[in-house]
């Protein structure tokens, strides 16, 4: 399906019960059909929308009517499974039916492949019996089906294009041959959500871009978590730090500290490490 996917991406795609985008159970409603929507058409509510179905209420024949794409009359909706695609077997277990597709399917990637996932979870779980959705392609199917099934609640996506925020920050670093530390400023594009503390720290265990300087914080060091509140941020870091020799963890500690107090909202610093208080932030 070669279409504009940046128009889905655009989109926000709220599937959920509690939008009353997810599909009804009750017999008055009857059952729907759920497809993506043309992406020319600048509909920017949602990515997917249902016709109505009228056929018969079984995993078999609802998979079929999917493959078959949406009526004619229904002309902003879109077809999404590949043509040849095939239902090779399905079954019920625990309120989850595994579905079989042949290897056609196997062809869709990115956001066609979550779209394609999303409509045929919301169509099929609308019988009472089904619950989830366990998508696999000709016996093995990629390997997060495998792992786990889909169910309709769990389809709460936000569009992959928020709206960005620049946060300027100074990472603190070994400078190249000496116990000194250097920084290199960056900017980072994150998105309204993000925690930019978290962010920076995250870029700053990644290492330095700039000639002249070199990691210095231990391999596998982890964020377990990072808040900033009245101008204090306390950074809870795995255990490795601690695995440094001594003067070498006091100047990582020292690169954490001052890469942290770069970040406008941050005033102070508060280290911990698995949980546990490690040392105060020095004087500015």
């Amino acid at each position: 399906m070669k279409r504009s996917l940046a128009r889905w991406l655009l989109a926000v795609l709220v599937l959920g019960l509690a939008f009353g985008c997810a599909p009804r159970r009750t017999e008055e409603a009857g059952l729907r059909l759920w497809f993506p929507v043309d992406p020319d058409l600048d509909r920017t509510s949602s990515a997917l929308d249902a016709c109505p179905y009228d056929g018969e209420q079984t995993v078999p024949a609802l998979l079929s009517a999917l493959l078959a794409g949406p009526p004619a009359e229904e002309g902003d909706l879109v077809r999404f499974i590949p043509e040849g695609t095939r239902v090779l077997s399905w079954s019920l277990e625990d309120g989850v039916a595994n579905v079989e597709l042949s290897a056609a399917y196997a062809g869709l990637v990115g956001m066609e492949l979550t779209l394609a996932d999303c409509c045929i979870t919301l169509t099929l779980a609308q019988l009472p019996e089904v619950d989830g959705v366990r998508v696999t392609v000709n016996g093995g199917g990629q390997s997060y089906r495998d792992r786990r099934a889909l169910y309709p609640g769990d389809m709460l996506f936000s569009g992959a294009e928020e709206a960005q925020v620049e946060v300027p920050a100074a990472l603190y670093f070994r400078r190249e041959g000496g116990d000194t530390l250097g920084y290199e400023l960056r900017v980072l594009r994150l998105t309204e959500g993000s925690v930019p503390a978290k962010a920076v720290l995250s870029a700053l265990i990644a290492g330095p871009e700039d000639e002249g300087l070199v990691p210095l914080l231990p391999e596998g060091l982890s964020v377990h978590s990072v808040r900033v509140d009245e101008g204090l941020c306390t950074a809870d870091l795995s255990k490795q730090l601690l695995e440094l020799p001594e003067e070498e963890r006091a100047l990582a500690a020292r690169s954490i500290v001052e890469t942290l107090r770069s970040l406008d909202a941050v005033e102070e610093v508060r280290l911990l490490i698995e949980g546990e208080p490690y040392q105060s932030a020095p004087p500015p």
